[in-house]
């Protein structure tokens, strides 16, 4: 017996012992903000400003602070006046659908504290009548350059797309509705797909967040391990497998979140590689747009661009040999299929991947997603065990519609014609930074443009908290941008010289109006939180306790009589006894 437990004592202390030194490696590399950001979201409340708080957040002068009111009361008043019908449309959207309420809050794009106001005043959605060329004409007629990309989908441009989307139909017009039975452009997607991206098999799905979910699906199928990786700031769609801090109310233990370009997680991997199933990582993320957005109260240094691409190329070479020393798949989550070019990412860096997903763009306008990667992955049973099987099908697989247009897209990609005009865009897009930044220092405004290929962003060189409203003074001046901003925009391949020149006349006229209005105030202070936070934590956490308490039937006045007892430190006076549901006190 004391030998056995003595052999007992040693295993739990060489157990302890290399628990503790995964601990602190995983703590030198390993990312906490996204858990404590769940965490304190369940506990900490923040009001929003009044209106009167808002223009003076930055304890701004007075004259300033009227100033910036007089701005907002202007535009407010312009953009009832101009969209009368976006407005009627939108405001039955905002009560039905929720999606577009979500979105259109301004949670991506600006600090919470700042989305009442602006929500009450201005109301971007934009109700489009038609589509021509870089333009979208709304309901009311008039014309916006749109420098958005309709969330990665639209790389080819309205025109282009539109071609797609009539293969599509014409495909659907002939077949229609007709799933189960697969119709010859099936198999010859997959050829073009597997030669361009020069992987062994592919499966089709209906999204990039559900082309996600069974790239995972699968690693942890074949490698048995149940932990994923990513890299922080990478999103990877809404799943909650996967998704980083605010808008994740689940505590997600069986994801990583590593720091990015950082040599500690790449030792990290190695460590635990008997755990780790797979690495997901973002390429578009090498843009370094990371420090761009404008849902902070800080302004990040933004370095994004050719530089960036180039030391994330470094980056993902050190990520691709530490991920084959370990024997972790990679996969790279290219949702955003070719904008990085026609051969998408792994041909931009020359790194290749164990699996690729593709969304956005590959559809041509239509919804999908596809999987591509070697069959030891791909394959959906255990070869050597019949009965374990992975379930990862899908009824629209084989759809029509977009297997038509999706067919229209790669013979597009692999076409001569496809190759003069991503090298032309990205020539005209280089051209355009240059003399782009040029004006905008002329001008004087500390603002710049980033780009590489089709995606760019706005850098302030200004500090402020209100960075967030030169979206809206953008979109006043005629320019469509998504919901995140100015810190994640993309331009497409319809872009011309003259779309380019009127697009910087965009922002100078909407940057230096910003300018003039005083958001930019040299001498600004921090933002005063606690004012915000503590009080509203205070009286919602009560608010919830007397909720508790009344649905345990516990009488109020038993209940203070109780309290004062234990502040007198009468212990022997029982606790209130809960009212059974059937002699509820009244």
């Amino acid at each position: 017996m004391p030998m056995i437990s003595m052999l007992i004592f040693i295993g739990a202390l060489a157990y302890s012992a290399w628990y503790c030194f995964l601990l602190f490696k995983t703590l030198k590399a390993a990312v906490v903000a996204p858990v404590l950001w769940g965490f304190l979201s369940q506990f900490v409340v923040s009001r929003y400003l009044t209106r009167d708080e808002f223009f003076r957040a930055d304890s701004p002068t007075e004259d300033i602070a009227k100033r910036r009111e007089e701005a907002l009361t202007r535009m407010e008043k312009s953009w009832k006046e101009r969209w009368p019908k976006a407005a009627e449309i939108s405001k039955y959207l905002r009560k039905h659908f929720s999606d577009l309420r979500f979105k259109a809050s301004g949670f991506e794009s600006m600090y919470p504290i700042f989305q009442q106001v602006i929500n009450e005043a201005l109301d971007p959605i934009t109700i489009v009548e038609s589509t021509e060329g870089c333009e979208i004409t709304d309901t009311s007629g008039e014309k916006f350059l749109d420098a958005s990309g309709s969330y990665g989908v639209n790389c080819f441009g309205y025109t282009k797309s539109k071609e797609f989307l009539a293969a599509g139909q014409e495909l659907a017009a002939k077949i229609g509705p007709c799933l189960g039975p697969l119709h010859e452009s099936v198999a010859e997607n997959v050829k073009l797909l597997l030669q361009i991206f020069r992987k062994e098999e592919v499966s089709f799905h209906m999204s990039g967040t559900e082309a996600v979910m069974s790239a995972v699906y699968q690693a942890r199928f074949h490698t048995r391990r149940k932990i994923t990786a990513v890299f922080q700031g990478a999103y990877h769609g809404w799943w909650d497998g996967v998704m980083q801090g605010a808008g994740n109310d689940r505590f997600v233990g069986d994801c990583l979140i590593l720091k990015d370009m950082c040599d500690e997680s790449l030792e990290l991997l190695k460590t635990r590689s008997f755990e780790i199933c797979a690495v997901l990582v973002n390429p578009i993320s090498g843009f370094g747009w990371k420090n761009a957005g404008t849902n902070k109260l800080e302004t990040g240094t933004v370095t994004a661009g050719t530089e960036s691409i180039d030391k994330f190329k470094t980056w993902l070479l050190k990520v691709r040999e530490t991920c084959t020393q370990a024997d972790i798949p990679l996969i790279w989550d290219e949702t955003w299929a070719f904008h990085l070019g026609a051969g998408g990412a792994q041909e931009h860096y020359g790194v290749e991947p164990d699996m690729l997903v593709l969304g956005k763009s590959l559809g041509g306008g239509h919804a999908c997603g596809a999987v591509l990667g070697p069959s030891r992955l791909m394959e959906r049973r255990d070869p050597d065990r019949p009965m374990r099987v992975n379930f990862v099908v899908g009824t629209f697989k084989g759809n029509p519609v977009v297997m038509g247009s999706m067919n229209a897209v790669l013979k597009y990609v692999t076409s001569p014609e496809a190759a003069k005009t991503f090298n032309g865009l990205r020539d005209r897009v280089a051209a355009w930074v240059k003399t782009s930044n040029s004006t905008l220092e002329k001008k004087d405004l500390p603002i710049r443009v980033c780009a590489h290929r089709t995606t760019w962003c706005v850098a302030f060189d200004q500090p402020s908290v209100y960075n967030f409203l030169l979206a809206y003074y953008l979109r006043d001046a005629g320019m469509i941008m998504c919901w995140v901003g100015t810190g994640k925009m993309l331009l497409n391949h319809e872009f011309s010289d003259a779309d380019f020149k009127r697009l910087t006349d965009i922002l100078v006229k909407a940057a230096t109006q910003f300018k003039a209005d005083g958001w930019w105030y040299a001498d600004a202070k921090p933002v005063k939180l606690m004012p915000l936070i503590l009080r509203p934590t205070f009286e919602y956490h009560v608010k919830a306790l007397k909720a508790y308490v009344a649905s345990l039937g516990v009488g109020a006045e038993a209940l203070k009589v109780y309290l004062a007892s234990l502040a007198a430190g009468s212990p022997g006076i029982a606790a209130p006894a809960p009212v059974s549901n059937g002699a509820k006190r009244k």
